[in-house]
């Protein structure tokens, strides 16, 4: 099966005007003091008892899972331990990354809908002291939870009229692209008929939090 992707630039240019209070950065508004984004002493160095636990059909070990909230231990290839821990509520998850020796190397926290990387990922030695931080949202003043209230508001009615329940995000690295735009891009996920439309993607200002741009994606079967 061939796709064409056919993108349709609708360019809309809001006021000067300054944004509301409320899409002001904080960690209330972002989130960043809910649990999943904390890095607690007892993640420094990986309990040796967990690994002892039963596993699962896929090999891993669960320690809980109700509808708030997972947590799982996986190892991986090359003696390598991960710890998912998921809000699911939040959509988020929390990955550390363990050494063969236990220690941690690693945490980051990805955005579960469309699997990017937000807020700081964080680097560890074996002693548990921080090597090095990669700040994701990197020139921004606008967060991933505030740019998604952002666009419930400008999407007000589409999300009553199609049932819309999820928000797809994604943003530009100004790590990876230093010349790049601060800049939020959020498409939603609906009803049925809302799924068979052209996927409409809402384009953030990182800084202000103005609306930049639309654009829609079609997908063409043949």
């Amino acid at each position: 099966m061939r796709y064409t992707l056919i993108f349709l630039l609708n360019l809309f240019f809001l006021s000067c005007s300054s944004i509301p209070n409320e899409y002001l950065a904080n960690d209330d508004a972002c989130h960043y003091t809910d649990p999943i984004f904390k890095i607690t002493k007892e993640e420094l160095f990986l309990n040796p008892n967990i690994l002892k636990q039963s596993k699962d059909e896929n090999g891993d070990i669960v320690l809980t899972d109700n509808k708030n909230y997972k947590n799982l231990f996986s190892v991986l290839s090359g003696g390598y331990i991960a710890n998912y821990q998921t809000n699911k509520k939040l959509g988020i998850d929390k990955w550390v990354l363990y050494r063969k020796n236990r220690t941690i190397k690693r945490v980051s926290f990805i955005y579960l809908n469309g699997t990017k990387e937000i807020s700081q990922e964080t680097h560890y030695d074996e002693k548990g002291n921080i090597t090095k931080i990669i700040d994701y949202e990197k020139g921004y003043k606008i967060c991933w939870k505030e740019a998604i209230e952002i666009v419930k508001k400008i999407a007000k009615k589409d999300i009553e009229k199609y049932e819309i329940k999820g928000y797809n995000l994604s943003h530009n690295n100004l790590n990876e692209f230093p010349n790049g735009n601060p800049e939020w891009q959020i498409s939603l996920d609906g009803n049925e008929e809302y799924e068979e439309k052209d996927t409409k993607i809402y384009a953030i200002d990182g800084v202000t939090g103005k609306l930049i741009r639309t654009y829609k994606i079609t997908m063409e079967h043949y």
